[in-house]
C-alpha cells in the first residue's frame, strides 16, 4: 500500500488505522495456514496418522475461526475509519481554502485547477473507501507473501519466478492507474466541465426561462452530447497509453506459471515430492495471485492517492498571505491609511493601481469613482486583505464591515443571511431595519430565502440587496468601525436609495464610510470624493469642490444628472 495512503489514514484514525492493519494481516494469514493444515490432513490420511488428523483439524479450525473474527471486527471498524479519512480530507480541503485571509493565490490557474480536480474526486467520492480498499490490499497482500514461503518447500527459486510474475504485473497495472487517475482528476476534470455546465444548463433552473424563451432546449442537447463524448473521447485515448507495458507483463506471468507449476508436476512425478506437496504447492501458486492486481480496491486507492498528493500539492502552492494591519479590539470610527499601494493582477503587464496614497480619517465619508476598469472594486479587495499589495501597505485602525457588488447569496434562512454568529433579534431588526429592510422581517426569521428549501420563498434582487447589507451593518453593531460599500444600491430604485443614505448619514459619525458607486446622487453625499484614473488618484475633495474644478468629476457628474434630467423630462411628456 502507498505510504502517502497510509500516512493520511494513520493522522485521520490514531490507533483504529493500526489495529485495522494488524487485523487485515490476521486476516490475510488465515488462508495460508488453512492451505497448511489441508496439506498436514492429506499427509495424515495417507499415512494413517490420527494424531497428525487431528492437528490438521485444530489448525484448520482456528485459521477458520481466527479469519472470521478478523474480518467481523474489520467491518465495523473500517467503515468509521473511512469516515475519519474522509472528514480528515474534507477539512484539509477547507483549512486550504479557507485558511488564507487573501483571495490571489485561490485564483491562481494552478490552484483554480487543483481545487476544480479535488472538486471532481469529491463529486466521485473519489477517497471514501480509502480504509477499506487498504484493508483488501493488505489482506490480499498478506495471503501472497504467505503462499510465497509455502513455495519454498518445493524450489528456492519458486518464490522469486512467481514474485517477478505478478509484481511485473502489478507494476505495470499500477502505473496505468496512477496515469488514468492523474487524467481524470486533472485533464479530465478540465474536459468534462464544459458538458457539465451544459448539463446543468438544461436541467438546472437558472436558465430555465431563457431556454424555453429562445428555443435552446436543442442546442444544448446537441451540444452536451457532442461535447461530452469529445470529452471522454480524451479520456479513453489518454487512459489508452502504457497498455504494451500490460501486454509485457501478463506474457512474463504467464511464463512464471508454467514454470513453477511444471516443475510441481515433474517433480510429483519422479517422488521428489508427495501428494500433499504438491497440493500445498499449486494452491501456493495460486495464492501467490494476491500479489498481482488487485482491481477496484488498487483503484481506489490510486484515486485516493491522487487526492492525497493533490491537498499536498496545493498547502504548498498556497502559502498565507500579507494582510493589511487592522487593529481588531480597537472600537469606534477607524482611520485608513494607504502609502505608495501597488498592485498588478497576475498575467498582467500594466498596474492596476500604481502609487496610491490615502488618508481617510477617522469617521470620515468617502466615495471612489471612476469609469470601468479604474480600480474601484480593487482598492476595495486591497483594503479588505482579500489581495496583497505588490508593494506599499495598507493599515486600518479597527475591523470592518463590508457588502461587495456581487455579495454573496446564501440559500439559508433570513437569520442566517444577516448573521452566521448568534444574535437576539432586536439586533438583528434593526440591522435589517437600518438596511431598509424592514418589511422582510415579515417573512420570518427561519424562512430560507429560496423557494427550492423546504418552506422557502425566493425574494428580489433588490431585497437580497437589503439583506446584504443588513449584514454588513450587523458587523458595524459589534463594533466594526470601517463600513465598506461596493456599489451597496446597484438593485435598488432612486427613492430607495436616497432613503438609505440617509440613514448612513445618520450613523456616519459612528464609523468610517467607503463608498463605490456609479451613482452620482450617491457619491455627492459623501464628506469626500476620489476619482480614481489610470491607477491613481486623479482628483480628491468635496463635491462643491470638484465640480468647481471642473475635472473628470465634474464631467462624470453632468453627464450623469443631464441623463436623469431627461428621462424626468419624458416621464412628465
Amino acid at each position: 500500500m502507498d505510504l502517502t495512503v497510509a500516512r493520511a489514514l494513520a493522522r485521520a484514525g490514531g490507533w483504529r488505522a493500526g489495529l485495522a492493519a494488524l487485523l487485515a494481516v490476521l486476516q490475510g494469514v488465515a488462508p495460508t495456514a488453512a492451505v497448511v493444515a489441508t496439506g498436514q490432513l492429506i499427509d495424515a490420511v495417507v499415512s494413517s496418522d490420527s494424531v497428525g488428523a487431528v492437528r490438521g483439524l485444530v489448525l484448520f479450525g482456528v485459521a477458520s475461526v481466527g479469519g472470521v473474527v478478523a474480518s467481523a471486527v474489520l467491518d465495523h471498524l473500517v467503515p468509521a475509519l473511512d469516515g475519519r479519512h474522509a472528514a480528515a480530507t474534507h477539512e484539509a480541503i477547507a483549512d486550504i481554502t479557507l485558511g488564507t485571509p487573501g483571495i490571489a493565490a485561490l485564483e491562481a490557474p494552478t490552484t483554480a485547477a487543483e481545487l476544480a480536480a479535488l472538486a471532481e474526486a469529491e463529486r466521485a467520492d473519489g477517497f471514501t473507501r480509502a480504509a477499506a480498499s487498504a484493508r483488501e490490499v493488505i489482506t490480499r497482500r498478506t495471503t501472497g507473501l504467505a503462499a510465497l514461503v509455502l513455495l519454498l518447500s518445493l524450489a528456492w527459486w519458486a518464490p522469486l519466478v512467481m514474485v517477478a510474475g505478478w509484481r511485473g504485473m502489478a507494476v505495470a497495472v499500477r502505473r496505468w492507474i496512477d496515469h488514468s487517475a492523474a487524467v481524470s482528476a486533472g485533464a479530465g476534470a478540465s474536459t468534462l466541465r464544459r458538458p457539465r455546465y451544459l448539463r446543468e444548463l438544461a436541467t438546472g433552473t437558472e436558465a430555465a426561462k431563457e431556454v424555453r424563451l429562445y428555443g435552446l432546449a436543442g442546442w444544448l442537447v446537441r451540444g452536451y452530447a457532442d461535447t461530452y463524448h469529445a470529452a471522454l473521447t480524451a479520456l479513453w485515448r489518454d487512459r489508452a497509453t502504457d497498455l504494451r507495458g500490460i501486454g509485457a507483463a501478463v506474457a512474463g506471468l504467464g511464463v512464471a506459471h508454467l514454470a513453477v507449476l511444471g516443475y510441481a508436476g515433474w517433480a510429483a512425478g519422479t517422488g521428489a515430492v508427495s501428494v500433499a506437496g504438491l497440493a500445498v504447492a499449486v494452491q501456493a501458486v495460486l495464492g501467490s495471485s494476491a500479489l498481482g492486481f488487485l482491481g477496484e480496491p488498487e483503484y481506489a486507492l490510486g484515486r485516493a492517492r491522487e487526492v492525497a498528493r493533490r491537498i499536498q500539492r496545493l498547502a504548498a502552492g498556497t502559502p498565507p498571505p500579507r494582510t493589511p494591519v487592522i487593529h481588531e479590539g480597537r472600537k469606534g470610527a477607524g482611520a485608513i491609511r494607504l502609502r505608495g499601494v501597488r498592485f498588478t493582477y497576475p498575467g498582467r503587464g500594466e498596474p492596476t493601481l500604481d502609487g496610491i496614497d490615502l488618508d481617510v480619517p477617522a469617521g470620515q465619508s468617502i466615495a471612489v469613482v471612476g469609469v470601468n476598469g479604474a480600480g474601484k472594486s480593487t482598492l476595495v479587495k486591497l483594503l479588505c486583505g482579500l489581495y496583497d499589495p505588490d508593494s506599499g501597505s495598507v493599515e486600518v485602525d479597527t475591523g470592518l464591515g463590508v457588502i461587495f457588488q456581487n455579495f454573496t447569496r446564501y440559500e439559508l434562512p433570513l437569520r442566517d443571511n444577516v448573521s452566521l454568529t448568534p444574535r437576539d433579534e432586536d439586533t438583528l431588526v434593526r440591522a435589517l431595519t437600518s438596511a431598509g429592510g424592514a418589511d422582510l422581517v415579515d417573512l420570518g426569521w427561519d424562512t430560507p430565502l429560496c423557494a427550492a428549501q423546504a418552506g422557502g420563498r425566493d425574494v428580489s434582487g433588490g431585497q437580497w440587496q437589503k439583506v446584504a447589507l443588513a449584514r454588513a451593518l450587523a458587523a458595524v453593531d459589534d463594533g466594526a468601525g470601517v463600513l465598506v460599500l461596493d456599489e451597496p444600491t446597484a438593485a435598488l430604485d432612486v427613492r430607495a436609495e436616497v432613503e438609505l443614505f440617509d440613514r448612513f448619514r445618520a450613523v456616519a459619525g459612528s464609523v468610517t464610510t467607503v463608498l463605490v458607486s456609479h451613482r452620482m446622487a450617491s457619491v455627492c453625499r459623501a464628506d469626500r470624493i476620489v476619482v480614481l484614473d489610470g491607477g491613481r488618484i486623479a482628483e480628491d475633495g468635496a463635491h462643491a469642490e470638484l465640480m468647481a474644478l471642473g475635472g473628470r468629476y465634474a464631467a462624470m457628474f453632468t453627464v450623469q444628472a443631464a441623463r436623469f434630467a431627461e428621462v424626468e423630462e419624458h416621464s412628465r411628456g
